[in-house]
C-alpha cells in the first residue's frame, strides 16, 4: 500500500490558476506528483550523463582515441591473437 504525505508548496499564482482551470479538483495532486517524478528522473539522467562524460574524459586521458568501428576492433583483436599465438 502506497503511503502519502501531505505537504504545503508555494506556486506562482498564474501557474496555480492554469492548473485549477485545466485539471479537475481530484486530479491535481496526481499532476503535481507526476511532474515532480518526471523532473527527478530528468535530473538523475543529467547527473548520470555528466558522470559518463567525466569517465570518458578519464579514459581518453589514459588511453587516447580508441577505434570506433567494429572492423577496427576486430582487426586489433586478430592482431593480438596472432601475436599471442606466435604467428606474427
Amino acid at each position: 500500500m502506497q503511503q502519502f504525505r501531505r505537504v504545503t508548496i508555494a506556486l506562482p499564482r498564474d501557474l496555480w490558476d492554469s492548473i485549477k482551470n485545466t485539471v479537475p479538483a481530484g486530479k491535481r495532486s496526481g499532476l503535481v506528483a507526476q511532474a515532480l517524478e518526471n523532473e527527478l528522473r530528468r535530473r538523475k539522467r543529467l547527473e548520470q550523463f555528466e558522470n559518463l562524460r567525466q569517465h570518458q574524459k578519464i579514459m581518453f586521458d589514459k588511453y587516447g582515441q580508441l577505434p570506433a568501428s567494429a572492423a577496427d576492433i576486430e582487426q586489433m583483436r586478430q592482431e593480438h591473437n596472432d601475436e599471442q599465438s606466435g604467428v606474427r
